[in-house]
């Protein structure tokens, strides 16, 4: 699948970085801070290119993948949880060493950016088995290599993380594109949650729950 996205350079000090944003805003998902979880509402649309962002983050260790998702209407208003989104979100290489404070500074230095075109395969996506095994591993090991760090910073989500983490966690944001809504439960599909206990978070606190509408 091809996805168009823009690349956005900003420098602060003697830093310079690279942020990617999808070409066309992502308008079928809110996120928001509904302690003790994040949630992200979705529809199927918004689904496959937050996956496709994931799986780009999981890939590129120098860039941050901003997904602005403040202010947009949720994909049904009526049963949402909020009544618009409350949170952006940031992807990016726990290699990057990216400190969230600054990220206010930078995003105002940003330009226009460059339209460029990213391709990316849904079988490349770890299977669930895959995923099931993985998260074992992850809970036997005390090591945080595998894990997300999370931070809330200037009304934004910041997860940080490795391959691993990006690759093992996008199965369940593929999931919602491609599971159909359960008519039991008024055009709702509830992924399983990725959960801090399946060894996704390095730091204590919030998993986040998805939720498919449509």
């Amino acid at each position: 699948m091809n996805r168009k996205i823009r690349v956005h350079q900003g420098r602060l000090g003697a830093e310079q970085f690279r942020v990617i944003r999808p070409a066309k805003p992502v308008t079928g998902a809110v996120l928001a801070d509904k302690n003790p979880w994040f949630v992200l509402e979705l529809d199927a649309d918004a689904a496959f290119a937050i996956t496709g962002l994931w799986m780009l983050a999981a890939r590129s260790r120098h860039t941050l993948v901003h997904l602005p998702l403040r202010g947009n209407t949720p994909p049904e208003p009526s049963l949402a949880t909020v009544t618009a989104g409350e949170l952006d979100l940031v992807l990016s290489h726990r290699d990057l060493q990216f400190a969230p404070n600054r990220w206010k500074q930078l995003r105002h230095r940003l330009g226009a950016g460059t339209p460029h075109t990213i391709s990316w395969n849904p079988n490349d996506v770890p299977t669930w088995d895959e995923v099931h095994e993985l998260n074992r591993q992850a809970r036997r090991r005390s090591s945080h290599r595998d894990r997300f760090h999370q931070r809330l910073h200037a009304h934004t989500l910041f997860m940080a993380g490795n391959a691993v983490a990006f690759r093992r966690t996008a199965r369940y944001v593929l999931d919602m594109a491609l599971r159909r809504p359960d008519p039991s439960h008024l055009g709702t599909y509830h992924s399983a949650t990725v959960h801090p206990a399946d060894g996704h978070f390095a730091t204590p606190g919030q998993g986040i729950y998805l939720i498919r509408w449509r």
